[in-house]
């Protein structure tokens, strides 16, 4: 069996001397305003801040019948937030996974569940961090007992499940943690006409360095908050209104009565439409800042818009319609915008939350996309033109390769041994995602390796120029672990979002030259794709001109849009084609269907059509769905994702044929029932000794491990977790805190947090290397290592009188006896004036100073050699030396 789940939680006072080198190297490498940063602090500049799911705790034994969901209950102790170094992969992308270190860990016990993080330009940088919903909303009541049990619906008594939010926070907290000491402190509370953000909690989070401002979007109003670096509420931008007003669009504003109430019959934790979210036409959820523009994402269509920013930072009035993403193969969100040092614009898609009461599959399964916009010419009016279709990335091996759980952000590049390349300014692009390895292609698994390392939720590096070309996998790729536990192959949607620092100065948008479009192909077809990534591509005819668009209303090429129409995706839009059903509206006009993120026409859809590919399921309940479908229902049915309907009490129904308008004729599921099984297991459990154990807490003698304990790795026992202390220690420097409270080499330190007697495989850092035994000596014979402890030492102030010592104690001040002189102070020859070892010589009349300077001799002495004074023995403070 696998090595038992384990969390850090390591602060500043101890960073690694490897990490603190690599920091300097940095900040020496690099310039712009973050060259400064010091190399002490809790992140560093090339390192990831991600967020990410803490995990939960599941019952080890139950009786059966007995619903294990029910006392199932948010890990408090799980990391919420993980500083990843990301220095050294150990050699070229291959698609490997890479032991990491975390030097840094903040648990739910202390923030909660949060998404957003953003990283500020002081020096160590702060993280910020954002109370979230994209995990789940999950509540607790009183059970029969008086113990609190894990409940679905609203019931008096009712409230947050603890390590939903953190402590004294809400659904609005956002959280700072500071960049030097790693200390946590609540920054602001969003609020909105003095009533509290009540569960649907808040999206991304921005910083921008030029005006000192956090910007935070909240998913209950759709408002955009702006703070200052005081925590104070600055202003708000309200979508809903503004922007859409600004493109001749119906003001979308927000509900009267906004918030949910947890001890209502109303609630439902497994429905997110009951978590109090804005309508999708004012639902913002990432955010960017670039260019003094904030860019923001709306849920409705997929589509990114920005705003201008003001020198003081406060929001400009000309919101405008950047791109609208195609669309996805499901319900997402794009939860993440970043841009690179060329000015293309990155973004990350969030799948649809499920509310699933097990924790398991938090997400819609393996529709997560990353794309990249880049700008291709500009308007009359100077508004950039987007390339019309985006480049996308492949993300994890299983089904489409896109599996990404809504994190996005650009890196430094590395060198041909897989060490960062502070000098690259960019170059490298990661992505948070799920079951990333666990290729879901027999052919494309075999060729892996790693075949214990394949359910991987967590990071995905990959070059930025590895853009996707057809249904090519990310083979050219690093994989990072972001719990260093063992891998959940149910887990889906439990990692968040990334954040990482460059210090380097952002540029301009890159414009490609005026030069003429290539002519349109022969035979009057349309021109590639490839080429309407480059232009404006005219409907049915060839591409526009350099720095032109495609007007609706003209049916020709134009240098801009003229009021009311506005440019969408290289398109001159008016207001009615941006309505629903308009021409740039999202979605497909018909008889076309959507599938998979195309249009797909009857034909397409027909076997042996472009649509009709099939292979194994993208659910974590039943393989045999395609990737077309999703598994729903009692029974685990696949049903197609264009006939997937979600009535107003929110229970799914598989629809007998597409959705028209957004309704369903005739179901073929009911709604999904309770668990309910009289005399036999849950799902995931065992029959052990008349109970349910929960498997992987059965030992191999038919011993079920309580909580707190884990099989031993032979499975033959129970043994204790190893958990990290809570609190800082501080440790000598070249030392950092470990599970056992101990203070070890940090070349010794798995990412769970066990010192090792030796060294681990930087390849592999979660658990410590095997001992092998001598040959030549029999196994008995072998001694075996130990772990000198460095016992670790709370930090505080010294006292006056006071200092540290070389462990970091602080003891009574002694002023440090002066060094014992290399050289007697004086040196004596005979017939020759005393010399002063290391001041200047002055001969005295009648002597000049020697061949090699160091004494006087007679003036008429030669200066060939030196003078023997009569012997070969001089005296130096009565200590004899001998002569050269």
């Amino acid at each position: 069996m696998m090595e038992p789940r384990r969390k850090t939680s390591l602060t500043v006072a101890a960073l690694a001397m490897w990490r603190i080198a690599m920091a300097l190297t940095l900040a020496l490498s690099l310039s712009g305003p973050a060259s400064a940063q010091s190399p002490a602090g809790v992140y560093a500049p090339g390192e990831a801040a991600v967020t990410g799911f803490s995990g939960a705790v599941r019952p080890s034994e139950i009786a059966p019948g007995q619903d294990p969901d029910a006392r199932t209950f948010i890990d408090p102790e799980g990391p919420s937030l993980r500083v990843v170094d990301l220095s050294r992969m150990g050699g070229p992308p291959e698609a490997q996974l890479v032991g990491a270190p975390k030097p840094f860990t903040v648990s739910a016990k202390w923030i909660g569940q949060v998404f957003g993080v953003a990283l500020d330009d002081a020096s160590p940088a702060n993280i910020y961090v954002a109370a979230a919903s994209a995990y789940g909303l999950a509540i607790v009541a009183p059970g029969p007992d008086g113990r609190p049990q894990h409940i679905r619906s609203g019931a008096r008594g009712a409230s947050f499940m603890p390590g939903q939010w953190g402590p004294q926070g809400g659904p609005g907290s956002i959280w700072k943690i500071n960049g030097a000491t790693g200390q946590v402190t609540s920054f602001a509370n969003v609020v909105t006409g003095g009533k509290p953000n009540s569960g649907a909690a808040l999206g991304g989070l921005a910083y921008d360095p030029d005006t000192k401002s956090l910007f935070v979007a909240d998913r209950e109003t759709g408002l955009i908050h702006r703070f200052g670096m005081n925590g104070a509420d600055l202003g708000v931008f309200d979508h809903g209104v503004a922007g859409n007003a600004a493109v001749g669009l119906p003001p979308a504003a927000a509900k009267a009565a906004l918030g949910i109430d947890i001890a209502g019959p109303e609630f439902d934790s497994a429905r997110p439409e009951t978590w109090g979210y804005a309508a999708p036409e004012r639902r913002v959820f990432g955010l960017a800042t670039h260019d003094h523009r904030l860019y923001y994402a709306v849920a409705e269509g997929l589509r990114v818009w920005s705003v201008g920013l003001a020198a003081d930072g406060s929001f400009g009035a000309d919101p405008r319609i950047e791109v609208a993403a195609p669309p996805a193969a499901g319900p997402s969100e794009i939860s993440k915008i970043t841009f690179d040092e060329q000015g293309r614009m990155y973004l990350a898609e969030r799948p649809a939350p499920t509310g699933a009461q097990d924790f398991e599959a938090l997400s819609a399964p393996s529709i997560g996309r990353v794309l990249r916009y880049a700008v291709i010419g500009v308007t009359a009016t100077k508004q950039p033109i987007w390339q019309p279709l985006p480049d996308e990335y492949s993300v994890g091996f299983p089904q489409d390769f896109r599996n990404d759980n809504g994190g996005v952000a650009i890196g430094y590049s590395y060198d041909s041994r897989g060490d960062l390349d502070p000098r690259s300014c960019g170059g490298f692009l990661w992505t948070t995602g799920e079951q990333l390895r666990n290729a879901t292609d027999p052919k494309l698994a075999a060729g892996l390796g790693q075949k214990d390392a394949l359910a991987i939720n967590g990071l995905q590096g990959s070059p930025v120029w590895r853009i996707r070309r057809d249904d090519e996998p990310p083979r050219i790729s690093y994989f990072v672990d972001y719990a260093d536990a063992p891998f959940d192959p149910l887990a889906r949607g439990h990692m968040g979002n990334i954040a990482i620092l460059r210090a380097c100065a952002e540029q301009p948008a890159q414009l490609p030259p005026s030069a003429p479009p290539p002519p349109p192909p022969s035979g009057g077809k349309p021109p590639n794709l490839r080429t309407c990534q480059t232009f404006v591509c005219a409907p049915g005819g060839g591409p526009c001109p350099a720095n032109q668009v495609w007007s609706i209303v003209a049916g020709a090429c134009a240098p801009g849009c003229a009021p009311p129409d506005t440019l969408v995706n290289g398109k001159c839009c008016s207001p009615n084609d941006l309505a629903p059903g308009g021409a740039c509206a999202p979605g497909c006009a018909p008889p076309d269907t959507l599938v998979n993120g195309k249009c797909c026409s009857p034909s397409e859809l027909a076997p042996g059509g472009a649509c009709s590919k099939g292979g194994p399921s993208s659910t974590v309940v039943n393989p045999m769905c395609g990737v077309t479908q999703t598994a729903i229902g009692p029974n685990h049915e696949c049903c197609d994702n264009d006939r997937i309907y979600s009535d107003p009490k929110g229970d799914q129904l598989c629809c007998a044929s597409a959705l028209a308008n957004g309704q369903c004729g005739q179901p073929l599921i009911p709604k999904l029932p309770k668990f309910n099984c009289p005399g036999c297991c849950a799902s995931g459990y065992v029959t052990l000794n008349g109970a349910c154990c929960l498997k992987s807490q059965a030992t191999a003698t038919g011993q079920c491990c309580p909580i707190g304990e884990t099989p031993s790795s032979d499975g033959t026992k129970c043994q204790p977790f190893h958990w990290l202390p809570l609190h800082p220690l501080c440790c000598a420097a070249g030392y950092v805190p470990t599970a056992q409270g101990q203070c070890c080499v940090p070349a010794n330190v798995t990412t769970s947090g066990e010192c090792c007697p030796a060294p681990v495989n930087p390849n592999d850092r979660r658990q410590c290397p095997t001992q092998t035994e001598k040959k030549v000596r029999p196994p008995q014979a072998t001694p075996t290592p130990t772990v000198t402890p460095v016992v670790p030492i709370l930090p505080r102030s010294c006292r006056p009188g006071e200092r540290r010592d070389g462990r970091g104690a602080c003891v009574p001040f002694k002023p440090l006896p002066k060094p014992a002189p290399r050289y007697p102070p004086t040196i004596e020859y005979p017939g020759a004036p005393p010399l002063v070892v290391g001041r200047p010589i002055v001969c005295p009349p009648g002597w000049v100073l020697g061949p090699l300077g160091r004494r006087c001799w007679p003036a008429g002495r030669s200066q060939v050699a030196p003078p023997s004074f009569g012997g070969g023995v001089g005296r130096i403070t009565g200590f004899p030396i001998q002569r050269r």
